[in-house]
């Protein structure tokens, strides 16, 4: 019988040990993960003002435009925006002008629509532009019909990294995509479209949004609405969109 006691207080140590030893790593994990989940938090912590610090940063740089007219003034002909190729445009057609110092209330429901987009519908902003609608072809048509169309553009000459962006609205047809139209959706209210695009130094650039319309008739064209195209020095958050002072050659009007 005493050997039998003894066995069943040893297993009873044991279980005590074993329990004993559980205790102590749930513990040790206890303490450790919230060692961990401490460390995760400060420096997410940390990285979230290190973000905070860099948005500041970056939408306190200047930025200047690298194309002209971006307030879309009509040229001599009122056909098309001044300094502006065509591209496969079908037909461009002058909506409105949109101008600061009105009551918000007054101006037309596009109008507001358009300034919403840059979070400027007030009563003042930085100037008057102009808003225009954009007929074009879904592809380069007749034995090119296999190739995408592309939009409205300008040559630029690019320093390194630039930002292309528009105020867009899409009506009908195939939906543009890339530089100043990226990002667009169908049958959405005004957007501001456009991403950051590296070129490389001592490059250029033409700043066209494509139309993958590839094969389709060409009598089945799209239709945008368009306002404040620009491509402009730098990165800027989209979110931060605006009018940019131009910055090209001396002896040429930026008409804005």
């Amino acid at each position: 019988m005493a050997l039998e006691q003894d066995i069943a207080n040893l297993i009873e140590a044991s279980n005590d040990l074993t329990a004993t030893v559980d205790n102590k790593i749930q513990d040790i994990t206890a303490t450790l993960n919230n060692s961990v989940l401490d460390a995760k938090n400060k420096v997410n912590a940390e990285l979230g003002q290190i973000d905070q610090r860099f948005d500041s940063a970056r939408k306190q740089q200047s930025h200047f435009r690298v194309t002209k007219n971006q307030a879309l003034i009509p040229n001599e002909e009122g056909t098309f925006p001044l300094f502006w190729s065509g591209g496969y445009v079908k037909e461009a057609r002058f909506l409105e002008t949109v101008t600061t110092g009105v009551e918000a209330e007054q101006r037309t429901p596009l109008a507001r629509e358009f300034l919403r987009a840059i979070n400027s519908d007030t009563k003042y902003f930085a100037g008057k532009f102009n808003i225009w609608e954009l007929e074009y072809y879904p592809n380069r048509r007749g034995e090119n019909a296999h190739l995408a169309a592309y939009l409205m553009y300008q040559y630029f000459r690019a320093p390194t990294v630039v930002t292309a962006a528009a105020v867009v609205k899409h009506i009908r047809g195939t939906v543009p995509s890339n530089w100043w139209c990226e990002g667009l959706e169908a049958n959405q209210e005004a957007k501001l479209c456009g991403g950051t695009f590296y070129r490389g130094r001592n490059k250029y650039g033409h700043c066209h949004p494509y139309v993958h319309g590839e094969g389709k008739p060409e009598d089945e064209t799209g239709v945008i609405q368009i306002a404040l195209p620009a491509v402009v020095t730098g990165e800027v958050p989209l979110d931060d969109w605006g009018q940019f002072a131009y910055l090209g050659d001396a002896t040429q009007n930026a008409y804005d």
